[in-house]
Parts: C-alpha cells; sequence; structure tokens
C-alpha cells in the first residue's frame, strides 16, 4: 500500500499505483523482448565481442561503443567496486552488497554550468547508493527479483541495519561522505582555468553553511524517511542495479535535483507488483 513518507515522490495512493504500473510495464517490456535474455546472458558473462543491442539502447551517451560487456565503469562496477576505489567511498559492506555515498554533490549550485535534463547533482542531501556484489543489470533484470525479491528485499535491509547501527555509526559516515563530496567538487571549481565561477563564489559560503545546518535534522531521521528507489530500464543512466537512498522532506531537497523523481520507482512498489503477480498466478 501507499507510505506517505514519500512525499512528492509518491503523494497520493493514485501515485503510487502509477509507479507500480510504470515498473510492470517497463519490466514487462523488457523481459518480451526476444535479444533480453541472450544480452544479460552475454553482459554477465563480460563478453566484450556480443553486439549489445538492447542493453545498449539508452545509454549511448553513458558509454562508449564496444565496452558495454567490459567492466566500463570501475568507479561504478559493483563486482570490482572494492578493487577501484578509496575505501572511504564504501560506507558499509555485507557479503551481498555494498553502501556507498554518491560521488556527485547533493547542492546542485555547485554545478552552476549544468543544464536542465542532465542534472549531476543527488536527489537530495546525502544521497547514497546501495549496489549488489552480483553482476545484476538492472531491476527489470530477472535476477533482481527472483527468490521472492531476495536481492533487493537485502538491499533495503542493509541500508535500515546501517543507519540503525549503533553509535550511529551509519549516519556518521554519510555526513562525511557527504562533506566530502561538497569538498571534493568545491576543490574542482577552484581548480579551474580562472578560478570558480562568480555564480557558484556567491553562494559558496552558503553551500557549506547548509551543510551544518542541516546535520542536526538529518541525524534525527529515522529509516521511514528516507526514500528507496530505483531507476527501472531504460529510464536508468548507469548499466547495473543500483538503489538510490535518499530523505525525501522538502527540507533536504532544497538545492537537489528533482529532476528524476519522476523515474524513481519506490522500493515497495516493486515489492507489491512482484507479490501481485505471484499470487495472480497462484505461486
Amino acid at each position: 500500500m501507499y507510505d506517505k513518507r514519500y512525499g512528492s515522490i509518491a503523494p497520493t495512493q493514485e501515485r503510487f499505483e502509477e509507479k507500480k504500473q510504470h515498473y510492470r510495464e517497463l519490466r514487462d517490456k523488457f523481459r518480451a523482448d526476444p535479444r533480453a535474455a541472450s544480452e544479460l546472458a552475454a553482459w554477465k558473462k563480460h563478453d566484450n565481442n556480443y553486439d549489445y543491442r538492447l542493453l545498449n539502447e539508452n545509454h549511448r551517451a553513458f558509454i562508449p561503443p564496444g565496452l558495454l560487456g567490459k567492466t566500463f565503469s570501475p568507479s561504478f562496477a559493483p563486482w570490482e567496486y572494492a578493487d577501484h576505489n578509496a575505501p572511504d567511498l564504501i560506507l558499509s559492506e555485507t557479503r551481498h552488497s555494498y553502501i556507498i555515498g554518491n560521488v556527485a554533490s547533493y547542492d546542485g549550485r555547485q554545478y552552476p554550468s549544468a543544464v536542465s535534463g542532465k542534472r549531476p547533482e543527488g536527489q537530495s542531501f546525502a544521497h547514497s547508493l546501495v549496489i549488489p556484489k552480483d553482476r545484476v543489470y538492472n531491476v527489470v533484470d530477472p535476477a533482481a527479483t527472483a527468490d521472492n525479491c531476495a536481492l533487493i528485499r537485502e538491499m533495503q535491509t542493509h541500508f535500515v541495519s546501517f543507519w540503525n547501527s549503533p553509535y550511529a555509526v551509519g549516519k556518521a559516515k554519510m555526513l562525511a561522505r557527504a562533506k566530502r563530496a561538497l569538498e571534493d567538487q568545491d576543490k574542482k571549481l577552484r581548480a579551474a582555468s580562472g578560478g570558480s565561477p562568480p555564480a557558484y563564489e556567491a553562494v559558496r559560503d552558503d553551500v557549506f553553511a547548509f551543510f551544518e545546518t542541516t546535520k542536526p535534522a538529518f541525524e534525527q531521521l529515522t529509516t521511514k524517511d528516507f526514500v528507496c528507489g530505483f531507476h527501472v530500464f531504460p529510464d536508468n543512466s548507469i548499466g547495473h542495479l543500483h538503489m538510490h537512498v535518499f530523505p525525501h522532506a522538502d527540507a533536504f531537497r532544497v538545492h537537489s535535483t528533482r529532476e528524476y523523481d519522476w523515474k524513481t520507482v519506490p522500493v515497495e512498489a516493486i515489492l507489491e507488483v512482484e507479490r501481485e503477480d505471484q499470487e495472480r498466478l497462484g505461486m
């Protein structure tokens, strides 16, 4: 059923049903495509010579031609994430998944030249991601919802356990990663030829002040105050499964993008669709 905690992500029961329908339609379309099974099989074998057509349809702007079967983005590839990234990027780890902080800053003011439709900032304060260690392409990949959605349930449970960890360790790690992203983007802007843009310099102090004034409220959140959601193929921009995790309240989204809210499907919507379909099939 609809959960009010998703705020503008799903403000009504009707909107929640739309999210469910959005997922169901895209999932069914993908799985009915005759290319899907063979392309997923090749991708999971790291077949660099396979002629990927379906999986590459929405990634031409993100992945160079011919690289889809490869570990094309080590900074995101979960099957070898720990081998290619600084340890502080990994906030938590289980046997099945990682929690990582978003490399991009959540504050859109740090991207003064970004244009609508290609906003790089996160969807909210301290936007983080949960990624599986197994090579799973997207939530439409049957592996994502196999065994009564065991994998995505584990990803959600991982975040819940992390946030509720003793001595607020999880909260502290998320805050530290969020501040590091702000600092890294600040350094990039200031190191640019000619220095950082005047538009950014005018708000720079407030960017960091907002972080400090928002921290106390963030630390008081419960897991019910977070969206855990997926961007469903072909609306995804990264070719492997990952779950977005971020606080939904407007106070945490003042300087973050909402451009991707339309395609963010809450995990509860996906679980409900899968449950309904199993009941309909008598499983």
